[in-house]
């Protein structure tokens, strides 16, 4: 457990200005799928397609777009719970 807590205070900046990147890039892949829909943006942070969704679709971008809003749904929300315990832990965010 410690290790992972000291891990977790080396790569803790690193992994602030990932999430900045891949937020940043997830807001421009909605804005050009959805067509600059802000709703559409803003609540795109709160969807996961299903594979259904995905074997579904027959437009190639959708899919590279649903596969790359899962994926960064699913980092997003590891590192706010990592930013917690982080902060829990040590009181400080970076």
């Amino acid at each position: 457990m410690d290790y992972f807590l000291q891990l977790l205070e080396y790569i803790m900046c690193y992994l602030h200005i990932l999430t900045a990147v891949l937020i940043l890039l997830k807001a421009v892949l909605a804005f050009r799928n959805r067509g600059g829909n802000i709703p559409a943006i803003v609540t795109s942070f709160f969807r996961f397609y299903s594979k259904s969704d995905f074997y579904m679709s027959t437009n190639k971008d959708r899919k590279e777009y649903m596969l790359a809003n899962n994926i960064i749904n699913i980092y997003v929300y590891t590192w706010v719970f990592l930013t917690v315990i982080f902060f829990v832990v040590f009181h400080r965010f970076c």
